[in-house]
C-alpha cells in the first residue's frame, strides 16, 4: 500500500493485555531460562488512508476480535518452545499451554500476532502496520509485515 506524496495516512492502534508464563531454553542460559511470568501488552497498528462513510479507518471493536484470539490462546497460559521438554508433562496435567516453532521471545510472540492480525484485518485499503508486545514496561519489541 504505497502513498501519495501529501496523502494523508491514518494509524490506529488497539491494545491488549494477558497474563502469561514462558521460559527460553533454545541455545539460551540466562535467567530467562527459568519459568517466569508477565502481564504482556500486545499493541495492533492498522493503516490506511481513506475513511469509509462514517469517517473511520476501521471501528476500534472491529479490532477487539484481536481480543478473543489472544484469550483462547495467550491468557493464563504457558508459553513454551515446541521442543521443550515440560511441554508434554504440562499438557498431562491438563494445563493450558501454547507451543511456538521458536523461543517464545517477545520478538517471536509478536511474529505470531502479526501473522495472525494480518489474517483478520488485512482487506483492500486497509493493512496491519506493525504488532509490538511488551513484556514489562519498559521492555518490548516491534514487527512489521515483509513489503
Amino acid at each position: 500500500m504505497g502513498s501519495k506524496k501529501g496523502e494523508i495516512r491514518y494509524v490506529l492502534s488497539k491494545e491488549f493485555e494477558f497474563d502469561a508464563a514462558h521460559r527460553i531454553i533454545n541455545n539460551y542460559s540466562g535467567k530467562c531460562s527459568n519459568f517466569h511470568g508477565h502481564c504482556w501488552t500486545v499493541v495492533v497498528y492498522i493503516e490506511g488512508y481513506e475513511l469509509d462513510d462514517r469517517n473511520m479507518l476501521m471501528d476500534f471493536n472491529e479490532i477487539k476480535v484481536m481480543r478473543e484470539w489472544i484469550d483462547e490462546n495467550l491468557d493464563h497460559t504457558t508459553i513454551l518452545w515446541e521442543k521443550d521438554p515440560m511441554l508434554s508433562y504440562l499438557k498431562e496435567n491438563s494445563q493450558k499451554v501454547f507451543s511456538t516453532k521458536q523461543n517464545p521471545t517477545s520478538e517471536h510472540l509478536a511474529q505470531i500476532i502479526l501473522e495472525k492480525a494480518i489474517s483478520l484485518f488485512n482487506k483492500p485499503g486497509i493493512k496491519v502496520e506493525s504488532v509490538e508486545v511488551k513484556e514489562t514496561c519498559t521492555s518490548s519489541a516491534r514487527v512489521y509485515p515483509p513489503d
